[in-house]
């Protein structure tokens, strides 16, 4: 590297004619800060995307220019922070100073848009950096102290007539980049909760989240309304009460969680307790640092009858009443299961690492579960879900009921004719008589809390989560079954829905995809289902839509 007046020019030793492959990949790693097994990754992800027709020169170009690597060019030019100005495009480094989280906000046109930023320093300077829509995502990878390169990103005059950068599509960042250029050192200051006293601003700090208290909704004087979460922090020096504002609400915790909190403030709160704040300007990161403390005290067990949505924490024994094998989704894994004690059942979601663990169960099985934490189902109703941080145990020796009591203490059988609003645990059985075609079998739900997600056009969004994802297809069955009393319409989510098709997600997709008609897979299975003898157990829910009651399928017996 040479320093010509106010720039930097970083050379690029290697021609593309005249550099081999390997040369060429050390580039981009030294460029982007990225390791070479994720550059050759990237590479060969795109040589599979032309089956093969791609050479490996082919490849790592098209990866560099994705990080907005020239390889044919003989340097790039990096400006000094200082020296930026307004309209115009350029290449920067430096480090960063401070992190602000991203926020979403409403375009004029009704779609939502983000944005976070970022404080850099060199030694010339500091300048913010307005990360926009995508590339806010990267605040999640980018910590204090971090050197980053930023090509081709755009100078604006902001607030106070200052000049902000400003990163949008065209922008490429890389992350700690191996570049010799010499930048200004950012001094930790991590505080303790012993040492925070009133009034203390831009506090940063890492503790262990316990009693953890969820996201509710208040209005606020003006009519608009926010959102506050709080949980207990502590570390080795004490403890303290942190509440969570609007966008910080949103971060998901859960006891036991060991997070980094920056950019907080503390207040007096009630009772005239010190209390430490976080707002919008503030950031939550789960860190992989831990501290010395004693492990958690464990929860009471909750009866079934007693689980709502959105607790944290949470810990209960039952009985397996129905298992449900692994199954893939766009992230990763996920399986399901029943559990019944004599005041209920409930649908247990076991997430990723996690889902493995049903091929260890039968049905009957005493299991205990701790850390999990609950969520409402389509219906509002809670489900258990079992995530990094939850348990789930066999141990025949709990003082559970046996598995004949459970069911017969829950499963009231009746005649469809007996059915009333929010009946829960029944069994009915009759024909299937008709199956609705006109309902899309196939909808899109999020993968974290498993609602009902909307495609914006650009990509898929849950309101729940409030945030971009990649959805998880699942099933949706509606049909109408018949008893000597009577009828009812009947809606089978998920598993349920598989059991009744005799096809799986998968099959279903291929099919539609086959054929170009969504009704196919019901037209085929039409035969074979209709006149059907069938057991269901499930609860009973007035449909406004319908103005008539429906039977929500539980299981299939």
């Amino acid at each position: 590297m040479r320093i010509v007046g106010r720039f930097y020019f970083l050379k690029s030793k290697f021609l593309l004619k005249m550099a081999d492959v390997e040369e060429l990949i050390d580039l981009v790693v030294r460029e982007t800060g990225r390791s070479e097994e994720e550059i050759r990754d990237m590479m060969e992800k795109r040589k599979e995307a032309t089956h093969g027709l791609l050479s490996d020169y082919g490849a790592i170009y098209a990866v560099a220019k994705e990080f907005g690597i020239g390889l044919d060019s003989e340097k790039t030019v990096i400006t000094k922070l200082s020296d930026v100005e307004a309209q115009k495009a350029f290449n920067v480094v430096g480090r960063v100073k401070a992190v602000y989280p991203r926020r979403t906000f409403d375009r004029k046109d009704g779609s939502k848009g983000k944005f976070a930023s970022i404080i850099l320093v060199d030694d010339s300077g500091e300048r913010r950096l307005i990360l926009w829509d995508n590339n806010a995502e990267i605040e999640r990878n980018i910590s204090k102290g971090d050197i980053i390169m930023v090509r081709n990103v755009y100078g604006k005059e902001g607030l106070n007539n200052e000049i902000e950068l400003h990163a949008t599509a065209l922008t490429n960042i890389a992350i700690n980049p191996k570049l010799d250029i010499k930048l200004p050192e950012i001094e930790e200051n991590l505080v303790k909760i012993n040492d925070l006293k009133k009034d203390m601003n831009s506090v940063d700090l890492i503790c262990r989240v316990s009693s953890y208290y969820p996201a509710t909704e208040f209005n606020r004087p003006d009519g608009s309304v926010g959102l506050r979460a709080s949980f207990i922090a502590e570390d080795e020096s004490g403890r303290i009460r942190v509440v969570l504002w609007d966008e910080a609400a949103r971060f998901k915790l859960n006891n036991g969680d060991f997070i980094r909190i920056e950019n907080a403030y503390t207040r007096e709160g009630l009772n005239q307790e010190l209390e430490l704040q976080a707002g919008n300007r503030s950031r939550i990161v789960h860190t992989d640092k831990t501290l010395k403390l004693p492990p958690l005290e464990s929860e009471k067990d909750l009866k079934i009858s007693e689980i709502t949505p959105n607790v944290s924490n949470l810990s209960t024994i039952g009985r397996v009443l129905q298992v449900y094998p692994p199954r893939a989704y766009s992230g990763g894994m996920v399986s399901s299961l029943i559990i019944g004690d004599k005041s209920g059942m409930i649908r247990v979601v076991l997430w990723d690492e996690k889902s493995g663990m049903v091929n260890e169960l039968k049905k009957g099985d005493a299991i205990r579960i701790r850390n999990a934490y609950s969520r409402p189902n389509l219906d509002n109703e809670p489900e258990i879900h079992i995530g990094k941080y939850g348990e789930i145990s066999v141990n025949q020796g709990l003082k559970v009921p046996p598995l004949k009591e459970i069911e017969n203490s829950l499963v009231k059988k009746k005649n469809i004719i007996d059915l009333e609003n929010r009946d829960r645990y029944v069994k009915i059985k009759g024909a299937i008589v008709d199956i609705d075609e006109n309902r899309r079998l196939i909808y899109m739900t999020c993968p974290a809390c498993g609602k009902r997600v909307q495609n914006l056009g650009m990509g898929w969004f849950c309101e729940f989560c409030n945030e971009d994802v990649d959805p998880v297809p699942n099933l949706l069955l509606s049909f109408t079954i018949e008893d000597e009393t009577g009828s009812i319409r009947v809606v089978s989510f998920k598993e349920n829905a598989e059991k009744i098709l005799d096809m799986d997600v998968e099959e279903v997709m291929n099919l539609i995809g086959e054929t170009q008609d969504e009704s196919m897979p019901v037209t085929r299975a039409r035969e074979r289902l209709i006149n059907q003898e069938i057991s269901l157990i499930g609860r009973v829910r007035y449909s406004d839509f319908s103005d008539q009651l429906e039977f929500i399928v539980d299981d299939v017996v």
